[in-house]
């Protein structure tokens, strides 16, 4: 009897060990660990700190409803700075510390393809709601995104405005960088696809503050609208300069230009600026009711002001990780995740369009429209 109870608890030790060892990293009886690289400092910290916003919103949505099968989700994000460089260091913290499981936020274009020969080695499951750089997205990784990149973006953005104003003579102004690029890149497809009348194409430099030779050249083109690709301070300058010099023309944006900060950066000047996005308006109560009623249920006042259109994209990101996770019951791993993450099919997390992967298909792009505005009101408001 002795002799059975003793093999039946090295047994025991054994089943227990081989089920510890079996399972992932950041993974326990009672908690799922999601991690993130996103910058706090520096020229995009007000968008690192958003986005984690969204990722902990929708892991207090999930916890209060009990968790997935019993785990809770736990949320840490790691400050890379906007450098590069720090990316690395922050990632290697989060698997060598903080044991991370999958990442819902990997920092920006560059900063994303330097941490990607670990995240792939480790196959860790990332979902972006920072949608970035197209390469990011390639079919053999465990990378996924939620939006279209820069490239379908300003495509997507011209299309929608020259559909409103068929007659412009167009020039594009971006940042000379991995950001600006694939902006520019959209605005080529545009003027041939669309067979737009455009005058001048542009680059300024990403620390530039100056902007009054690059408007020079813009008037002398006869210019009537300008397609900017750089931050929403850079692109309100460029705005706030136009004007400065008599310039009067139509200006048009992607999503980066979508928070609330933006319409007081760009002013009155800014007033009628199109913004093209797949997600609405954030200061559309009836649009984004849903979102903003759970900001207001879990998130802190002073953070509730903060949130805005990347908070509500990592807000699905998360909520993406839900589904997926459950799917895999007790057993979860980073191979089922993402798995199961190609398996989803029109999910609708009630912020947005739905969203849809596939295999090989690593980037859900939702279809967008355009917004506009409004100085007066201090809000976005959508062109129909």
């Amino acid at each position: 009897m002795r002799k059975v109870l003793k093999l039946a608890a090295v047994a025991a030790l054994v089943a227990a060990c081989g089920s510890a060892f079996a399972a992932d990293p950041g993974v326990t009886d009672k908690e799922i660990v999601i991690g993130g690289v996103a910058p706090y400092t520096g020229p995009a910290g007000q968008l690192g700190y958003t986005i984690t916003l969204g990722l902990r919103l929708g892991a207090e949505e999930i916890n209060a409803a009990g968790g997935i099968n019993g785990r809770k989700i736990k949320v840490i994000v790691e400050d890379d700075q906007y450098v590069p460089a720090q990316s690395v260091q922050a990632l290697q913290k989060l698997i060598d510390v903080h044991n991370v499981f999958a990442l819902g936020t990997i920092s920006g274009g560059s900063h994303g393809l330097a941490m990607m020969p670990i995240l792939e080695k480790n196959k860790i499951p990332v979902i972006n709601p920072a949608v970035t750089t197209e390469a990011h997205y390639a079919p053999n990784r465990p990378v996924f995104g939620i939006g279209m990149t820069y490239q379908d973006g300003s495509y997507e953005l011209l299309k929608a405005v020259n559909k409103l104003h068929p007659n412009e003579k167009w020039a594009s102004l971006v940042q000379d960088d991995e950001s600006g690029a694939p902006r520019e890149a959209g605005y080529d497809r545009a003027v041939k696809e669309l067979n737009l009348n455009s005058v001048l194409k542009q680059r300024f430099k990403p620390k530039q503050i100056d902007f009054s030779s690059e408007i020079l050249r813009l008037k002398a083109s006869g210019v009537t609208a300008i397609h900017l690709g750089g931050l929403p301070a850079i692109n309100s300058a460029i705005i706030k300069e136009a004007k400065k010099q008599g310039l009067n023309v139509k200006f048009a944006g992607l999503w980066t230009d979508h928070t609330p900060p933006m319409i007081d950066l760009a002013g009155a000047e800014g007033d009628g600026m199109y913004i093209y996005d797949f997600v609405p308006s954030i200061t559309d109560k009836v649009a984004s009711g849903k979102f903003l009623g759970l900001a207001e249920k879990y998130l802190p006042k002073d953070d509730q002001a903060k949130a805005n259109r990347y908070t509500m994209l990592a807000y699905v990101a998360m909520k993406v990780y839900g589904n997926a996770i459950a799917a895999c019951g007790k057993d979860v791993t980073r191979a089922c995740v993402v798995a199961n993450i190609e398996k989803t099919k029109n999910f609708s997390a009630g912020v947005g369009a739905p969203v849809s992967f596939g295999p090989g298909v690593r980037l859900s792009a939702p279809a967008g429209g355009l917004l506009k505005i409004d100085f007066a009101g201090k809000q976005f408001v959508p062109v129909k």
